[in-house]
């Protein structure tokens, strides 16, 4: 059973993949996207993703989702599952909603998977983020 004990530290992105109807689609951010997620003891949590080059952006350029995202808030568990509670965010309908992920523990590292969301069309979509242990 997962505990906090699991997710309390830092963590760095390996990958994010977008995926559609159980086969993967492509790199939200590109292959080489970046990103941080960091859980704390006190249950608060913060999140960053972007394109690697972002950092190649004309000064004064302004963000968005496709390029740089970040969030934070609280995250409490339920059973395979961490559910942040989106206090801060650059995407606004994040504020005061939940975002569930599904983590697999991986070895070391670990598989967040986001809630599956279904389409008018009917296609399933979902994003699997993995990420390693900061070591200190």
């Amino acid at each position: 059973m997962l505990t906090r004990d699991d997710l309390i530290g830092s963590w760095e992105l390996t990958s994010w993949q977008g995926v559609k109807n159980g086969a993967p689609v492509g790199f939200p951010m590109g292959e080489d996207a970046k990103g941080q997620i960091i859980y704390s003891p006190e249950g608060r949590m913060s999140g960053f993703l972007m394109r690697a080059d972002f950092k190649h952006a004309a000064h004064g350029a302004n963000p968005d989702p496709n390029t740089s995202l970040a969030y934070g808030g609280t995250y409490r568990l339920e059973g395979d599952q961490v559910i942040h509670d989106v206090i801060y965010s650059t995407i606004a309908h994040w504020i005061g909603n939940p975002l569930i992920r599904t983590v697999v523990p991986e070895g070391a590292d670990i598989l967040l998977k986001t809630k599956p969301e279904t389409t008018q069309s009917g296609n399933v979509y979902e994003h699997h983020l993995r990420w390693a242990r900061v070591k200190g």
